[in-house]
């Protein structure tokens, strides 16, 4: 309880009393939401374990390298993180455990428990120099085809490196690939959720969108657990000056490689639960505010990654901690030319999200929140995001794909410069805060209900898509409906 009025205090004092208090209404009504976390049963695992069992044999099989960097760890979660690769069902891996702890204690443990089992593999380091260091000697050890990244004190779900197999394999069938070191997948990632110490609680679960460009801009949502090719990781390596944020760091620096050769196929997500990330009194999961640095850390990537890939941004933090705000100052659509169509969200005169970002099907995504929260833990409604559609009311398009908003639902896109004109107003057009007050790009006939504009804007949309164009969803723009 004290922890969280220290949090709270701390956040009114970065984001004022009212952000703090739609926070704290927000955080409330998180807590209220069931989670029951169902381990899989064990009638299921002896399944796993027989359809694996006879693929582990073939050269066809990946071997996964899961790298563990280890500092003065609890003896009790070291050794539960050990328990939860050996229980795996697929058994194709090797445990690098990499360990700068100034004594022996944790080989100690291991040499009593798991003496017998080759594939453990332990490192100790001549001194201790960072994460990113520590972890690149487990990286230079490794002879998997796919690296796992997981912390010396959490633990994964006994299905986890199945399913990550099932994914690399079902690819490999598919291309005719004999090899996994010839696998076109880069990264693999999964849901996750979170446990108390004592792993009898879990909640918050991370229930992840496929992979999503600017939402990962916005903040480490594939965090854990992650496969990285190895081929990969080895001509990449963590870098000492993101400690806090190195798995953040090199996360991006994969996808945005693979984002921009137009390869985000080659990014999966397994749509499961298959890490536990432990909370305990030092743990970043338990207080985000413990390690600052590491945010800072992260906000510095983001900005620096992607002014060395050519682009000019800006990155701020958010409200919340660990959240970033990706800013264009030469407008987005001259720096990024992946984007087509940038929209915002549309709320009705109580506050409440109305319209603005819809799926593929015509729901829209984050209905009836009020504006001041942020969509959950996550702050997913808070972060910039590629959208499948986006809302007309609230839209700034491509000039050259303005034409094809007349084709497409008859309407016409005013620029700013005609804007400004309209209203016989001097000033510089690039200015979205008078666009704000003077005038709307698209001006939506008085007859067209919910339904008519949620449809012509996914159809527009859909269009755009088809092109080849991203669409960006910034929950900063934003439109009162009348």
């Amino acid at each position: 309880m004290l922890g969280s009025i220290k949090k709270t205090i701390a956040y009114a004092k970065r984001n004022g009393a009212l952000a703090a208090y739609y926070a704290v209404r927000e955080r409330l009504e998180d807590r209220k939401k069931e989670y029951t976390y169902v381990p899989v049963s064990g009638e299921e695992l002896s399944k796993q374990k027989t359809e694996m069992d006879k693929v582990t044999r073939s050269e066809k099989a990946p071997l996964f390298s899961i790298l563990v960097p280890c500092y003065n760890t609890n003896p009790d979660f070291f050794i539960q993180m050990i328990e939860s690769v050996k229980t795996q069902t697929y058994s194709k891996w090797e445990l690098i455990l990499a360990d700068a702890s100034e004594d022996n204690s944790l080989e100690k443990l291991i040499d009593k428990r798991n003496l017998e089992d080759s594939r453990i593999r332990y490192i100790h380091l001549d001194s201790n120099e960072g994460i990113s260091a520590n972890t690149n000697e487990a990286v230079k050890a490794a002879r998997g085809d796919y690296c796992c990244l997981l912390d010396h004190d959490d633990v994964i779900t006994p299905d986890a490196l199945y399913y990550f197999a099932k994914e690399i394999l079902a690819d490999m069938d598919r291309t005719a690939i004999e090899k996994p070191s010839k696998c076109a997948i880069g990264l693999i990632y999964s849901d996750e959720d979170k446990c108390d110490a004592g792993m009898t609680r879990f909640y918050e679960p991370n229930i992840k969108p496929d992979y999503n460009l600017d939402y990962l801009l916005s903040n480490n949502y594939i965090c854990h657990f992650t496969a990285i090719k190895t081929s990969i990781l080895k001509a990449s390596l963590f870098r000492k000056e993101y400690d806090g944020a190195q798995d953040f760091d090199i996360i991006l620096r994969t996808c945005i490689a693979f984002s921009f050769r137009n390869e985000e196929k080659n990014i999966r997500h397994i749509g499961r639960v298959l890490y536990h990330w432990r909370c305990h009194e030092d743990s970043t999961a338990a207080n985000p505010a413990s390690k600052k640095y590491a945010y800072e850390a992260g906000r510095s990537a983001v900005e620096n990654i992607m002014q060395a890939s050519g682009f000019n941004v800006r990155v701020s933090e958010l409200m919340h901690v660990g959240f970033y705000r990706v800013e264009y100052p030469d407008g987005i659509f001259r720096t990024r030319k992946d984007i087509g169509v940038v929209g915002g969200k549309v709320t009705d005169k109580k506050g409440t999200i109305v319209g603005g970002i819809y799926k593929e099907d015509g729901t829209p995504l984050y209905y009836g929140l009020h504006k001041g929260f942020s969509g959950g833990f996550q702050h997913v409604a808070a972060c910039q995001q590629d959208a499948m559609a986006v809302d007309l009311r609230c839209m700034r398009i491509r000039k050259k794909l303005r034409p094809l908003l007349k084709e497409i639902t008859g309407l016409n896109y005013h620029s700013n410069k005609e804007i400004l004109k309209q209203r016989n107003v001097d000033a510089d057009p690039e200015d979205e805060t008078i666009l704000k007050v003077h005038g709307k790009h698209i001006v939506i006939p008085d007859n067209w209900d919910e339904d008519k504009i949620r449809n012509e804007s996914i159809r527009f949309c859909k269009a755009v898509r088809h092109l080849g164009y991203r669409i960006i969803w910034d929950p900063q723009m934003s439109e009162t409906k009348s």
